[in-house]
């Protein structure tokens, strides 16, 4: 993929502030129809603790303390971070990265990468699916047969949007059974989606 030549300053600015332990700040946008820059308002703050390279894209995974509890753990898009700058405070929220922190494994529970609020969610699934859950969650998916075609697989994930989209991805393959609010929000989406 081509890329701006700035998301190599931005990377660079971005190891520079993990190795040194400082929080950053930075301006954040996204495009218009016309392919305009459209900032969000003011400036972000965040400590950084890792770059993944995923669907094409680098991310910063980095905490944020002013965003609500259970999601300050957020997802930046490097190449629309622009005037990266490291502030004199030291980076907060190490203790959710220490010790079991994978971004490989962050990087499964996420769906395009679109945070959302981590679940564990029972999954029903066809036994032909079983690959493409291992490709997904990886190789340690516990799974429980269910009857001679279909084995359960309860799974952490963020819930959001593009999670439902990739379950209704796989045909009746995967069929989420719990808990019953993640079923809800689910039924819930694809009823919005007819009624439109």
């Amino acid at each position: 993929k081509t890329m701006n030549e700035s998301i190599y300053y931005n990377v660079d600015r971005l190891h520079d502030a993990i190795a040194g332990n400082s929080q950053i700040s930075f301006r954040y946008f996204d495009w218009d129809l016309h392919g305009e820059r459209r900032y969000r308002p003011g400036k972000y703050t965040a400590s950084p603790y890792a770059l993944l390279w995923e669907d094409e894209n680098y991310y910063l995974i980095a905490y944020d303390p002013s965003a609500p509890e259970g999601s300050r753990i957020r997802n930046y898009r490097v190449d629309k971070m622009e005037n990266i700058q490291l502030t004199e405070e030291k980076r907060e929220g190490a203790q959710h990265f220490r010790g079991s922190f994978s971004p490989a494994a962050y990087a499964r529970k996420m769906f395009g990468m679109f945070s959302g609020h981590e679940e564990i969610v029972r999954l029903r699934c066809r036994k032909d699916a079983i690959n493409i859950l291992r490709d997904r969650f990886g190789s340690e998916l516990m799974v429980q047969p269910d009857d001679s075609t279909h084995f359960f697989a309860s799974v952490t994930v963020a819930v959001s949007p593009q999670f439902y989209a990739w379950v209704v991805g796989l045909n009746g393959a995967v069929r989420i059974v719990a808990p019953q609010h993640v079923c809800d929000g689910f039924r819930k989406l694809l009823l919005d989606q007819l009624e439109e």
